[in-house]
């Protein structure tokens, strides 16, 4: 079965950043799974809307891409000696995610272990999951996006202790094939 993913940006005007994240996230990003799929689906299909019928002013900019662009990987080395109550931080933008050993994993007896525990809670917390998998093998936490693009790639990790954890940043993400260049359609209320 093939795969296709449609890039689009909206710019919408006279609408803060933190005003159109409320119509997605609510208040929190605690919601997870189908319930949130329903309420950014409605959220951006009804920010469409607006633009479309001419409630809203802005900009509508989209591609479609096939599915042979590569996946970001990166890398978190664990050292279980030095990882006791440590933390791992994921920062892109303003949106951060801090997993600390005792709290959201247990560093285990060895450095596999602590590996493993790490990549655990990566693929089970509710906003890591959605964008990338983690694997733990040998004291290795590798890490691999699972959008085919440099996007993730601005994101960072980041530890309070370089001793336990030994990060390699997420790179090598490229987008696949173009089947629909880049168009932008400016939209506005109408008259």
């Amino acid at each position: 079965m093939a795969t296709s993913w449609v890039i689009m940006a909206l710019k919408i005007q006279n609408r803060s950043a933190v005003d159109v994240k409320n119509d997605f996230l609510m208040g929190t990003v605690g919601s997870q799974g189908r319930r949130f799929a329903r309420r950014a689906v409605k959220a951006l299909s009804d920010l469409l809307a607006g633009v479309v019928s001419g409630v809203r002013k802005g900009n509508l900019w989209l591609t479609v891409l096939d599915d042979s662009g590569t996946r970001a990987t990166g890398n978190i080395a664990c050292t279980q000696a030095n990882a006791a109550g440590n933390f791992v931080r994921w920062t892109f933008g303003t949106l951060t995610v801090t997993l600390t050993e005792g709290v959201d994993f247990v560093r285990g007896a060895n450095d596999t272990a602590c590996a493993a525990n790490l990549a655990a809670a990566i693929n089970a917390h509710r906003i890591l999951q959605t964008l990338m998998t983690a694997l733990g093998s040998s004291g290795n936490c590798g890490l691999t996006a699972k959008i085919p693009t440099a996007l993730l790639q601005d994101g960072a990790w980041s530890t309070d202790d370089a001793t336990a954890f030994g990060l390699t940043q997420l790179t090598g993400g490229t987008e696949g094939v173009a089947q629909f260049l880049p168009q932008s359609f400016d939209t506005g209320p109408t008259p």
